[in-house]
């Protein structure tokens, strides 16, 4: 027997379709990247196909190319997958319009509801405090005098009434 020498036809085309698998199958897990990842994975099946009927007819050898498929596959699967995940969500919220679509914006509208009830609050916290610190000023205007007025009898006597406390505690300091 005589045994036929094995080419590399078809191994280009199983090389690329292998790539372009082991690419498709990360992409396809990511989820939000499936529709690449199932363009990728259609296109690595394609090579790989195309890589593994030249290997047949020349007598090539076929086990990167059909890697190369077997991966595109699982690739497309996954992708497939999520693309069926996505549709069948999507379709129950359609279906179901009154209930999804009406909670998010009844959510919306106790969002916008919030926020007009704390710009609420806060004016009127500020016209509050604003009141209080009036009522404040108010209390304490009586009790100081600027620097530019003269000094008034009740000053005087406030002073001469300091001046008494201050001389019985130094008497009581030199008794002890």
């Amino acid at each position: 027997m005589v045994e036929q020498k094995k080419t590399s036809a078809g191994q280009g085309l199983g090389i690329a379709g292998l790539v372009l698998g082991i690419i498709s199958v990360p992409l396809a897990v990511m989820g939000c990247t499936f529709a690449i990842a199932l363009l990728f994975g259609a296109v690595g099946i394609i090579l790989s196909a195309i890589g593994l009927s030249q290997a047949k007819q020349n007598n090539g050898s076929r086990g990167i190319t059909t890697a190369g498929l077997v991966v595109s596959i699982v690739g497309s699967a996954i992708a497939v997958m999520w693309f069926m995940f996505l549709g069948a969500f999507f379709q129950e919220a359609m279906d179901d319009r009154g209930g999804w679509f009406d909670k998010l914006e009844q959510l919306e509208e106790v969002g916008r509801d919030l926020e007009e009830d704390m710009e609420d609050m806060e004016e009127d916290m500020d016209q509050e405090d604003m009141e209080d610190l009036e009522k404040k000023m108010e209390s304490l205007e009586g009790d100081t005098l600027p620097d530019s007025e003269p000094e008034t009898e009740s000053t005087d006597e406030d002073v001469e009434k300091a001046e008494k406390e201050l001389e019985k505690l130094k008497k009581e300091k030199e008794q002890k």
